[in-house]
């Protein structure tokens, strides 16, 4: 197999199902799609149509992307959701001898999402610095750079993580900071005989305390 070719797109491999038919979203005319075209033309009306079934989830991974998907390969690679998965996994890698930080680590991620969001937050720095708080910093702004984030979110992240437990005006810190005690609180929940010491008066947004209240 050529060692520029995409494993996953070696036709020979293929299956009938791997060839397909969809109607044409501008005039109903049925278009023979092969599961790795991203976009066709309509051999009617002469419209671009993308391939409804295309799946890029492979480019997150993938070091053939950019031969098969080009510029499309990079864009996704710096969706939220990609760069997260990655950054979940070099932690795991960071913390595998540490089975409660790593479950802590996690849960606190989890939180900085939901509080982001809907405190209006930049959930990828929370998320990030979430991930990364027990991280080295250099290491840790390394792994922000091999994954392609912009300089203005990797020097919020190093902030937050430089600063820790001190105060930082920036909102995302506090998102933060309100994750990793919901997570302290939760996995002291799981532990019996573990009493919960956190009082609301602890947490920087409404939606910490509220999350709080339902744990």
């Amino acid at each position: 197999m050529s060692a520029t070719r995409c494993p996953g797109q070696d036709r020979r491999y293929w299956k009938p199902e791997d060839i397909f038919e969809e109607p044409c979203p501008h005039c109903g005319t049925l278009i023979e799609f092969w599961k790795d075209d991203v976009t066709l033309r309509c051999p009617h009306c002469r419209q671009h149509v993308k391939n409804p079934r295309f799946d890029p989830g492979c480019a997150a991974w993938c070091s053939y992307a950019d031969k098969c998907l080009g510029p499309l390969a990079k864009e996704y690679q710096r969706q939220p959701r990609v760069i997260r998965d990655k950054l979940e996994v070099e932690v795991r890698k960071k913390l595998a001898g540490q089975k409660e930080l790593l479950a802590l680590t996690l849960q606190a991620a989890s939180f900085a999402e939901k509080i982001a969001q809907e405190e209006g937050v930049e959930p990828l720095v929370a998320i990030a610095a979430s991930l990364l708080y027990d991280v080295e910093e250099r290491e840790a702004e390394r792994i922000l750079l091999s994954l392609g984030i912009e300089e203005d979110l990797v020097r919020r992240v190093r902030n937050i993580l430089a600063y820790r437990p001190k105060i930082l005006s920036d909102p995302a810190w506090a998102v933060v900071q309100d994750a990793r005690r919901l997570a302290g609180q939760k996995v002291n929940k799981l532990q019996p005989g573990v009493e919960d010491t956190t009082a609301p008066k602890d947490f920087y947004t409404q939606t910490a305390m509220r999350l709080s209240q339902s744990l």
